[in-house]
């Protein structure tokens, strides 16, 4: 079955927003990283005209979409203390000023 380019395209987005979905900055930059370099190998074999290895590609793509939505909402269920890079700017300027540096 091929697929098409707004198929591909809507897969490639739908990974993206599933990556975003994760309260934890770490598994966030992770499956967004991840979800990239996928995609671009699937890019590169289709390129190359391997169909199989293409089509192989997109079968792991979907399988590892359906991964993050379970595992995203899973985590987002429990709280957790945000780390340095995700304070805001604003939070961290009022911290310096109370302390006087």
């Amino acid at each position: 079955m091929s697929m098409g380019r707004s198929e591909m395209l809507a897969l490639y987005r739908n990974s993206l927003r599933a990556a975003q979905t994760f309260e934890t900055y770490n598994f966030r930059a992770y499956f967004y990283r991840r979800t990239r370099d996928r995609f671009h190998a699937i890019a590169s074999k289709a390129l190359a005209g391997d169909t199989q290895a293409f089509e192989q590609g997109v079968q792991e793509a979907r399988a590892e979409l359906s991964v993050m939505q379970r595992q995203g909402s899973l985590n987002s269920m429990f709280a957790h203390k945000r780390i340095v890079l995700e304070a805001s700017q604003n939070s961290v300027g009022r911290h310096r000023r109370r302390n006087g540096e």
